[in-house]
Protein backbone atom coordinates (compact mmCIF):
# COMPACT_ATOMS: atom_id res chain seq x y z
CA UNK A 1 0.00 0.00 0.00
CA UNK A 2 1.20 3.39 -0.78
CA UNK A 3 1.93 5.83 1.84
CA UNK A 4 -0.47 8.22 0.73
CA UNK A 5 -3.15 5.03 1.15
CA UNK A 6 -2.02 4.16 4.39
CA UNK A 7 -2.58 7.64 5.75
CA UNK A 8 -5.86 7.73 4.14
CA UNK A 9 -6.84 3.90 5.30
CA UNK A 10 -5.92 5.60 8.79
CA UNK A 11 -8.29 8.94 8.68
CA UNK A 12 -11.00 6.70 7.33
CA UNK A 13 -10.42 4.25 10.13
CA UNK A 14 -10.40 6.95 12.66
CA UNK A 15 -13.34 8.49 11.25
CA UNK A 16 -15.35 5.51 11.77
CA UNK A 17 -14.40 4.80 15.06
CA UNK A 18 -15.52 8.59 16.18
CA UNK A 19 -18.75 7.98 14.93
CA UNK A 20 -19.27 4.86 16.63
CA UNK A 21 -18.14 6.85 20.11
CA UNK A 22 -19.56 10.67 19.40
CA UNK A 23 -23.27 10.02 18.17
CA UNK A 24 -24.61 8.58 14.60
CA UNK A 25 -27.23 9.91 12.20
CA UNK A 26 -30.54 8.76 13.82
CA UNK A 27 -31.89 9.23 10.12
CA UNK A 28 -29.32 6.95 8.80
CA UNK A 29 -29.54 4.46 12.04
CA UNK A 30 -33.36 4.79 12.72
CA UNK A 31 -34.69 1.79 15.31
CA UNK A 32 -31.95 0.33 15.06
CA UNK A 33 -29.91 2.55 16.82
CA UNK A 34 -31.95 3.56 19.23
CA UNK A 35 -32.38 -0.45 20.36
CA UNK A 36 -28.99 -0.77 20.51
CA UNK A 37 -28.85 -3.47 17.90
CA UNK A 38 -25.74 -3.34 15.91
CA UNK A 39 -26.48 -5.92 13.57
CA UNK A 40 -29.86 -4.33 12.20
CA UNK A 41 -27.86 -0.73 12.17
CA UNK A 42 -26.57 -1.33 8.42
CA UNK A 43 -23.35 0.02 9.92
CA UNK A 44 -20.35 -2.23 9.54
CA UNK A 45 -18.36 -0.47 11.80
CA UNK A 46 -20.41 -0.66 14.33
CA UNK A 47 -21.33 -4.48 13.55
CA UNK A 48 -17.48 -5.11 13.36
CA UNK A 49 -17.08 -3.33 17.17
CA UNK A 50 -19.77 -5.61 18.03
CA UNK A 51 -18.11 -8.50 17.12
CA UNK A 52 -14.54 -7.59 19.21
CA UNK A 53 -16.98 -7.29 22.10
CA UNK A 54 -17.99 -10.43 22.11
CA UNK A 55 -14.80 -12.28 20.58
CA UNK A 56 -11.95 -10.00 21.89
CA UNK A 57 -13.27 -9.48 24.85
CA UNK A 58 -13.49 -5.81 25.04
CA UNK A 59 -16.60 -4.19 26.43
CA UNK A 60 -18.59 -1.32 26.26
CA UNK A 61 -18.76 1.53 28.10
CA UNK A 62 -21.05 4.63 28.30
CA UNK A 63 -19.50 7.65 29.86
CA UNK A 64 -21.06 9.90 32.00
CA UNK A 65 -20.57 13.29 33.43
CA UNK A 66 -23.53 13.32 36.61
CA UNK A 67 -24.95 15.40 38.43
CA UNK A 68 -25.30 17.82 35.89
CA UNK A 69 -26.50 18.96 32.40
CA UNK A 70 -23.35 19.92 31.01
CA UNK A 71 -20.37 17.75 29.93
CA UNK A 72 -16.71 18.09 31.62
CA UNK A 73 -18.64 18.64 34.33
CA UNK A 74 -20.17 17.07 37.59
CA UNK A 75 -19.10 13.85 38.82
CA UNK A 76 -17.80 11.27 36.38
CA UNK A 77 -18.94 7.70 35.61
CA UNK A 78 -18.43 4.86 33.28
CA UNK A 79 -20.87 2.09 32.87
CA UNK A 80 -20.79 -1.30 31.32
CA UNK A 81 -23.97 -2.11 29.60
CA UNK A 82 -22.63 -5.48 28.53
CA UNK A 83 -20.11 -6.88 30.91
CA UNK A 84 -21.22 -10.90 30.38
CA UNK A 85 -18.36 -13.26 31.28
CA UNK A 86 -16.69 -10.64 33.39
CA UNK A 87 -15.47 -11.85 37.32
CA UNK A 88 -15.17 -9.51 39.95
CA UNK A 89 -11.56 -9.45 39.58
CA UNK A 90 -12.22 -7.91 36.03
CA UNK A 91 -14.86 -5.52 37.36
CA UNK A 92 -12.38 -4.01 39.55
CA UNK A 93 -9.39 -4.64 37.62
CA UNK A 94 -11.10 -2.52 34.63
CA UNK A 95 -12.49 0.04 37.68
CA UNK A 96 -9.20 1.01 38.30
CA UNK A 97 -7.83 1.26 35.03
CA UNK A 98 -10.60 4.05 34.08
CA UNK A 99 -9.33 5.81 37.58
CA UNK A 100 -12.25 7.41 37.95
CA UNK A 101 -14.63 6.85 41.39
CA UNK A 102 -17.02 4.75 40.48
CA UNK A 103 -17.60 2.38 37.02
CA UNK A 104 -20.80 0.53 37.37
CA UNK A 105 -21.36 -2.63 35.55
CA UNK A 106 -25.49 -3.92 34.69
CA UNK A 107 -26.38 -7.61 34.42
CA UNK A 108 -29.76 -9.02 34.10
CA UNK A 109 -31.96 -9.30 36.98
CA UNK A 110 -31.44 -11.20 39.57
CA UNK A 111 -33.82 -10.85 42.36
CA UNK A 112 -37.84 -10.85 42.18
CA UNK A 113 -39.28 -7.42 41.52
CA UNK A 114 -36.63 -5.80 40.20
CA UNK A 115 -35.20 -5.22 36.24
CA UNK A 116 -31.35 -5.14 36.05
CA UNK A 117 -28.58 -6.12 38.54
CA UNK A 118 -26.36 -3.05 39.07
CA UNK A 119 -22.85 -3.82 40.79
CA UNK A 120 -20.64 -0.91 42.00
CA UNK A 121 -17.45 -0.63 42.05
CA UNK A 122 -14.69 2.17 43.23
CA UNK A 123 -11.20 1.99 42.76
CA UNK A 124 -10.63 -0.35 45.40
CA UNK A 125 -13.60 -2.70 46.51
CA UNK A 126 -17.29 -3.34 45.04
CA UNK A 127 -19.33 -1.53 46.99
CA UNK A 128 -23.61 -2.01 47.73
CA UNK A 129 -24.77 1.82 47.13
CA UNK A 130 -23.82 4.95 46.02
CA UNK A 131 -25.81 7.95 44.38
CA UNK A 132 -24.13 9.14 41.19
CA UNK A 133 -23.47 5.77 39.78
CA UNK A 134 -27.27 4.84 39.96
CA UNK A 135 -28.57 7.74 38.70
CA UNK A 136 -25.78 7.58 35.81
CA UNK A 137 -26.30 3.93 35.26
CA UNK A 138 -30.16 5.39 34.53
CA UNK A 139 -29.24 7.42 31.85
CA UNK A 140 -26.54 5.03 29.93
CA UNK A 141 -29.65 2.68 29.57
CA UNK A 142 -31.56 5.19 28.27
CA UNK A 143 -28.99 5.96 25.82
CA UNK A 144 -29.00 2.73 24.88
CA UNK A 145 -32.20 2.26 24.46
CA UNK A 146 -32.73 -0.41 27.02
CA UNK A 147 -35.07 1.73 29.00
CA UNK A 148 -37.72 3.23 26.77
CA UNK A 149 -39.18 6.88 26.37
CA UNK A 150 -42.30 7.51 28.68
CA UNK A 151 -41.00 4.53 30.96
CA UNK A 152 -42.33 5.60 34.68
CA UNK A 153 -39.99 3.60 36.64
CA UNK A 154 -36.93 0.67 36.70
CA UNK A 155 -35.88 -0.75 39.44
CA UNK A 156 -32.21 -1.56 40.31
CA UNK A 157 -30.80 -4.61 42.23
CA UNK A 158 -27.88 -2.91 44.42
CA UNK A 159 -26.12 -4.28 46.86
CA UNK A 160 -28.34 -2.63 49.40
CA UNK A 161 -31.35 -4.41 47.73
CA UNK A 162 -33.84 -3.48 45.29
CA UNK A 163 -33.74 -0.02 44.42
CA UNK A 164 -36.65 2.55 42.86
CA UNK A 165 -35.36 4.91 40.10
CA UNK A 166 -38.15 7.33 38.33
CA UNK A 167 -37.92 8.79 35.69
CA UNK A 168 -38.52 11.97 33.45
CA UNK A 169 -38.19 12.27 30.24
CA UNK A 170 -38.00 15.21 27.70
CA UNK A 171 -38.86 15.26 23.89
CA UNK A 172 -38.00 11.62 24.14
CA UNK A 173 -34.52 11.93 26.03
CA UNK A 174 -34.25 11.31 29.60
CA UNK A 175 -34.59 14.07 31.52
CA UNK A 176 -34.28 13.30 35.38
CA UNK A 177 -33.78 10.42 37.36
CA UNK A 178 -35.19 10.49 41.17
CA UNK A 179 -33.42 7.05 42.87
CA UNK A 180 -35.18 6.59 46.52
CA UNK A 181 -32.62 5.45 49.54
CA UNK A 182 -33.37 4.20 52.44
CA UNK A 183 -35.27 6.03 55.51
CA UNK A 184 -32.72 7.80 57.62
CA UNK A 185 -30.86 6.51 60.83
CA UNK A 186 -29.52 9.35 62.85
CA UNK A 187 -26.82 7.96 64.72
CA UNK A 188 -24.02 9.38 67.19
CA UNK A 189 -23.56 13.50 67.33
CA UNK A 190 -20.10 14.82 68.32
CA UNK A 191 -20.66 17.16 71.34
CA UNK A 192 -17.62 19.28 71.57
CA UNK A 193 -18.45 21.24 68.58
CA UNK A 194 -15.18 23.85 69.12
CA UNK A 195 -12.55 20.38 68.79
CA UNK A 196 -14.43 19.73 65.71
CA UNK A 197 -14.10 22.75 64.06
CA UNK A 198 -10.34 22.48 65.02
CA UNK A 199 -9.82 19.06 63.30
CA UNK A 200 -11.10 20.47 59.94
CA UNK A 201 -9.77 24.02 60.07
CA UNK A 202 -12.55 26.43 60.71
CA UNK A 203 -13.39 28.77 63.19
CA UNK A 204 -16.47 27.23 64.25
CA UNK A 205 -19.55 25.41 63.41
CA UNK A 206 -23.38 25.85 62.82
CA UNK A 207 -24.36 26.15 66.29
CA UNK A 208 -28.14 25.42 65.44
CA UNK A 209 -27.67 21.64 65.27
CA UNK A 210 -24.60 19.25 66.67
CA UNK A 211 -22.60 17.57 63.77
CA UNK A 212 -23.76 14.03 63.75
CA UNK A 213 -23.95 10.37 61.85
CA UNK A 214 -26.76 10.36 59.11
CA UNK A 215 -27.34 6.65 57.25
CA UNK A 216 -29.70 6.34 54.09
CA UNK A 217 -28.03 3.64 52.10
CA UNK A 218 -24.00 4.40 53.93
CA UNK A 219 -22.71 6.38 56.70
CA UNK A 220 -21.86 10.32 56.29
CA UNK A 221 -20.84 12.32 59.30
CA UNK A 222 -23.10 15.88 58.74
CA UNK A 223 -21.40 18.94 59.46
CA UNK A 224 -23.08 22.34 59.56
CA UNK A 225 -21.02 25.63 58.77
CA UNK A 226 -21.86 29.12 58.55
CA UNK A 227 -20.73 30.25 55.41
CA UNK A 228 -19.71 28.75 52.04
CA UNK A 229 -16.37 30.55 52.63
CA UNK A 230 -16.00 28.16 55.84
CA UNK A 231 -16.74 25.42 53.01
CA UNK A 232 -14.24 26.15 50.80
CA UNK A 233 -11.41 26.61 53.64
CA UNK A 234 -11.87 23.30 55.36
CA UNK A 235 -9.29 21.13 55.50
CA UNK A 236 -8.75 17.96 57.85
CA UNK A 237 -6.13 17.45 60.01
CA UNK A 238 -6.41 13.72 60.16
CA UNK A 239 -4.96 13.60 63.47
CA UNK A 240 -6.90 15.68 65.05
CA UNK A 241 -10.04 14.50 63.56
CA UNK A 242 -9.43 11.04 64.86
CA UNK A 243 -8.83 12.12 68.14
CA UNK A 244 -12.48 13.87 68.12
CA UNK A 245 -13.90 10.91 66.61
CA UNK A 246 -12.28 8.43 69.30
CA UNK A 247 -13.29 10.64 72.17
CA UNK A 248 -16.54 10.11 70.71
CA UNK A 249 -17.04 6.72 69.83
CA UNK A 250 -17.58 7.62 66.38
CA UNK A 251 -16.30 5.11 63.70
CA UNK A 252 -14.01 7.10 60.76
CA UNK A 253 -16.06 8.17 57.79
CA UNK A 254 -16.63 11.04 55.21
CA UNK A 255 -17.06 14.31 56.19
CA UNK A 256 -20.11 15.84 54.67
CA UNK A 257 -19.88 19.77 55.16
CA UNK A 258 -22.49 22.09 54.17
CA UNK A 259 -23.71 25.96 54.40
CA UNK A 260 -27.26 27.06 53.77
CA UNK A 261 -25.67 30.37 53.18
CA UNK A 262 -27.22 31.29 50.04
CA UNK A 263 -25.15 32.89 47.08
CA UNK A 264 -25.50 33.99 43.43
CA UNK A 265 -27.06 30.93 42.83
CA UNK A 266 -30.43 28.57 43.64
CA UNK A 267 -28.84 26.26 45.65
CA UNK A 268 -30.50 25.66 49.41
CA UNK A 269 -27.11 24.59 50.38
CA UNK A 270 -23.30 24.58 49.45
CA UNK A 271 -21.20 21.35 50.38
CA UNK A 272 -18.23 19.34 49.66
CA UNK A 273 -16.94 15.97 51.07
CA UNK A 274 -13.93 15.70 53.03
CA UNK A 275 -11.74 12.68 53.54
CA UNK A 276 -12.09 10.65 50.87
CA UNK A 277 -8.95 10.63 49.66
CA UNK A 278 -7.05 11.34 46.20
CA UNK A 279 -9.25 13.39 44.15
CA UNK A 280 -12.12 15.45 46.14
CA UNK A 281 -15.56 13.87 44.81
CA UNK A 282 -17.78 16.47 42.97
CA UNK A 283 -20.96 15.03 43.37
CA UNK A 284 -22.05 12.28 46.06
CA UNK A 285 -25.31 11.20 46.01
CA UNK A 286 -25.19 8.85 48.93
CA UNK A 287 -24.22 11.35 51.00
CA UNK A 288 -26.74 14.72 49.98
CA UNK A 289 -29.45 12.24 51.16
CA UNK A 290 -28.23 11.82 54.66
CA UNK A 291 -27.46 16.14 54.42
CA UNK A 292 -30.92 16.32 53.14
CA UNK A 293 -32.61 14.74 56.07
CA UNK A 294 -30.01 16.97 58.91
CA UNK A 295 -30.91 19.88 57.17
CA UNK A 296 -35.08 18.49 57.34
CA UNK A 297 -34.85 17.65 60.81
CA UNK A 298 -32.87 20.32 62.75
CA UNK A 299 -34.55 23.28 61.00
CA UNK A 300 -32.13 24.20 58.05
CA UNK A 301 -34.87 23.97 55.70
CA UNK A 302 -38.67 24.75 56.22
CA UNK A 303 -40.60 21.77 56.32
CA UNK A 304 -42.39 23.47 53.12
CA UNK A 305 -38.96 23.52 51.93
CA UNK A 306 -38.10 20.27 52.05
CA UNK A 307 -38.99 18.53 49.11
CA UNK A 308 -37.03 20.95 47.20
CA UNK A 309 -33.46 20.96 48.28
CA UNK A 310 -30.90 21.68 45.95
CA UNK A 311 -27.06 20.87 47.39
CA UNK A 312 -24.20 22.63 44.99
CA UNK A 313 -21.32 20.39 45.42
CA UNK A 314 -17.75 20.38 43.31
CA UNK A 315 -17.79 24.15 42.76
CA UNK A 316 -14.32 24.38 44.43
CA UNK A 317 -12.55 21.88 41.77
CA UNK A 318 -14.18 23.23 39.12
CA UNK A 319 -16.76 20.04 38.78
CA UNK A 320 -19.98 21.55 40.05
CA UNK A 321 -22.44 19.17 40.93
CA UNK A 322 -26.24 19.70 41.98
CA UNK A 323 -27.55 17.65 43.84
CA UNK A 324 -31.95 17.55 44.20
CA UNK A 325 -33.25 16.08 47.71
CA UNK A 326 -36.77 15.48 48.39
CA UNK A 327 -37.26 14.89 51.97
CA UNK A 328 -40.88 13.34 53.06
CA UNK A 329 -42.07 14.34 56.10
CA UNK A 330 -45.47 13.67 58.22
CA UNK A 331 -45.04 15.86 60.99
CA UNK A 332 -41.46 15.65 62.35
CA UNK A 333 -41.07 12.32 60.94
CA UNK A 334 -39.22 11.60 57.82
CA UNK A 335 -41.30 9.20 55.15
CA UNK A 336 -39.05 9.32 52.52
CA UNK A 337 -36.01 10.39 51.03
CA UNK A 338 -35.31 10.45 47.04
CA UNK A 339 -32.38 12.40 45.75
CA UNK A 340 -32.19 13.31 41.54
CA UNK A 341 -30.35 14.70 38.87
CA UNK A 342 -29.33 14.92 35.42
CA UNK A 343 -26.73 13.03 33.55
CA UNK A 344 -24.89 14.49 30.14
CA UNK A 345 -23.49 11.64 27.53
CA UNK A 346 -20.07 12.38 27.68
CA UNK A 347 -19.00 9.79 25.00
CA UNK A 348 -18.55 5.75 24.36
CA UNK A 349 -15.74 3.51 24.09
CA UNK A 350 -14.57 -0.33 24.88
CA UNK A 351 -12.14 -1.96 27.07
CA UNK A 352 -9.99 -5.28 27.30
CA UNK A 353 -9.60 -6.17 30.86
Amino acid sequence: MADMNRREFGRSGIAGLAGIAFGRDPERFGDAERSGDPERSGDPERVALHAQSIDGRAYRYVHLDVFTDRRLQGNQLFVFVQPGGLDTDAMQTMTRESNLSENTFVFPPEQPGTDHRVRIFTRTAETPFAGHPTIGTAFALAHTGVLKPGLSHTTFGLGVGPTNVDLEWKDGRLAFAWMTQLKPTFGKAIADSRALAAAIGVEALDPRAPAQEVNCGSNFFIVPLTTRKAVDAAVIDRAKLDAVFSAAGVQRRGIYIFSTERGQDDATAYSRLLGTGGTEDPGTGSAAGPAGCFMARHGYVPPARAGAIVILQGVLVRRPSRIHVRIAMTGAEITGVKVGGAAAIVGEGTMAP
